[in-house]
């Protein structure tokens, strides 16, 4: 446990971990929490507490929607898929039937869940492992959320009333409270607890909040004291003397004319080409979900969108969508890009992503079965009266269609067939399209990989989609906190399926990008160079750190 340096009476010097450099000063304030909910209630019958808390786990599950829908916006989708994990608890057998077990043993629901919590908790941190560690810290994260949508309480120590940023001091924040704090008001973070790897940790990371985690303790008196507040030296300094005041300020205005003098330069880099060192071009798009990012997109720089998830329509909507639908909301998209690419990724929903009025069979292995392009060639209207819609949309823009889950060249060439029957039915009926519209397929399967020189006569293009890549290669759900790590610390095997989907494409003249998450990891975007990858695709706010470090590279 770190302790304090006491300076003088007044002056008390704290150490912990620092968390996304940075300083900044300004009063503290402590976030109260209660970590204990909803312990003393009276027990209704079993039926009542299993509907009390089915319910409780409807609208937990809304609520990670919405924070992962809000962490995507403002911070980006790699951070955001903590909250997709944080689901994949709520759906995790064991947990539901320790849950079960507790409410037939007569417990309440909230009892029923703590305990539950705290069971599968306590069985991480017994491995031993910090980062196991870590992830028994979301699962309490995520029985909390249960347990205030059970009691009806309201986030623990509402700070909304403060009228002057802060520095915020907690035991520790959860993920879900990282995201919902109001950022305009936090100059900084301190908690008692915490690691660099905690989810926590990462988000601050992403968000550019200066932190400092692991200080042990800080004294409630200090609440309203002003302090100062170093990441990069891992301190916190409460009610400095006027010297300490002196030199930190002197710090402070080098460490933020560097920042501001950094953001130039990457504003510099808006729309200028991503040329490396050796001359070779890069083209830098953006990963997008839906019209309202398109904006962000172009002002930040993208010379395209590389991904346009078009699920988005489908997802918003109770029945399937019509083609004049789909049309009026591609047509816009494509507009509004101003003539660069835009590459429509065509409908990929099952594993994850569930939509009620699909009526998909329910699966032993949803991730390994009936989804993406699988789904579109069993039901050819709905995956033509998307193609359509495409289609006429090309019309207005340059406009790409590519197809995700591929295995084979029979996948391709049957996806072709259904493509060039709307290009005929379109002909005839006299709408305009783009006749040379490029086609192109995700590698995201290792099949597609292994089968890419063939497949490569068939199409224009290929986009990686590492995500399913890594997960389908290493045979590791990337979602799943026990073996999220080995997707981290294995990349040579996905590495070398993309150098041999690169060669093949190239071979047949055609090109390559990638539009997972690996896209936007500085330290792999030289090797992205070396195998030949034409473009990449990332989330906005990667957008000009990806160019700035295009323009590094040899």
């Amino acid at each position: 446990m770190n302790t304090a340096d006491i300076k003088n009476e007044k002056s008390v010097r704290y150490h912990g971990v620092g968390i996304s450099n940075g300083c900044v000063s300004g009063p503290l304030r402590f976030f109260r929490q209660r970590r204990k909910m909803g312990r003393i209630r009276a027990c209704g019958d079993q039926r009542e507490e299993r509907a009390r808390f089915e319910q409780a786990l409807l609208r937990t599950r809304e609520q990670l929607d919405t924070l992962q829908r809000r962490a995507i916006r403002e911070i980006g989708k790699k951070e955001a898929e903590i909250f997709e994990i944080h689901a994949m608890m709520l759906e995790d057998e064991d947990f539901l039937e320790a849950v079960q077990g507790a409410l037939d043993d007569g417990a309440c629901a909230e009892t029923a869940v703590e305990r539950a919590a705290e069971k599968h908790a306590q069985a991480l941190r017994s491995l031993g492992d910090p980062y196991l560690s870590a992830r028994a810290e979301d699962l309490h994260d995520v029985a909390t959320q249960l347990l205030r949508q059970l009691s009806g309480e309201r986030p623990d120590g509402d700070l909304s009333t403060e009228r002057e940023p802060y520095i915020l001091v907690a035991d520790d924040l959860s993920p879900s409270e990282t995201v919902t704090m109001e950022k305009s008001m936090i100059l900084g973070f301190v908690t008692f607890g915490g690691t660099p790897n905690s989810h926590t940790s990462i988000l601050a990371r992403a968000m550019g909040i200066p932190a400092l985690v692991g200080v042990g303790a800080v004294s409630e008196d200090c609440d309203g004291a002003y302090a100062l507040l170093d990441a990069a030296e891992g301190t916190l300094t409460v009610s400095p003397d006027a010297e300490e005041r002196c030199a930190f300020e002197e710090k402070q205005r080098e460490v933020n004319d560097l920042a501001r003098e950094h953001d130039r330069y990457l504003r510099s880099l808006i729309n200028k080409p991503a040329i490396t060192r050796s001359g070779r071009k890069i083209l830098i798009y953006a990963n997008v979900g839906e019209g309202r990012e398109i904006a962000q997109a172009l002002l930040n720089g993208a010379d395209g969108v590389g991904l346009l998830r078009s699920e988005f329509l489908y997802l918003s909507m109770d029945r399937y969508p019509t083609e004049d639908e789909l049309f009026a909301s591609y047509h816009d998209v494509v507009q509004s890009m101003q003539g660069k690419r835009i590459v429509i990724r065509t409908l990929d929903i099952g594993a994850d992503k569930q939509i009620p009025y699909f009526a998909l069979p329910q699966e032993e292995n949803p991730a390994l079965g009936f989804r993406g392009v699988r789904i579109c060639l069993a039901r050819e209207e709905i995956f033509k009266t998307q193609l359509r819609a495409i289609l006429r949309a090309s019309a207005y823009g340059n406009v790409s269609v590519m197809v995700p889950m591929i295995v084979s060249e029979d996948e391709v060439r049957a996806c072709r067939v259904i493509l060039n029957e709307c290009m005929e039915e379109l002909e005839r009926e006299g709408k305009k399209f783009d006749h040379g519209i490029e086609f192109g397929i995700m590698i995201e399967t290792p099949a597609a990989a292994i089968m890419s020189d063939e497949i490569a006569r068939e199409v224009d293009f290929f986009s990686v989609g590492t995500n399913d890549l890594t997960q389908y290669t290493l045979a590791a759900d990337r979602q799943n906190p026990l073996v999220e790590r080995i997707c981290e610390e294995n990349r040579e095997p996905i590495l070398r399926l993309i150098e041999m989907a690169a060669e093949a494409i190239h071979r047949h003249d055609g090109w390559i990008g990638i539009c997972g998450e690996l896209a936007a990891d500085l330290h792999l975007t030289q090797r992205f160079i070396d195998l030949g990858i034409d473009e990449l695709s990332v989330s906005v706010p990667y957008l000009l750190g990806v160019r700035e470090k295009v323009t590094e590279c040899k």
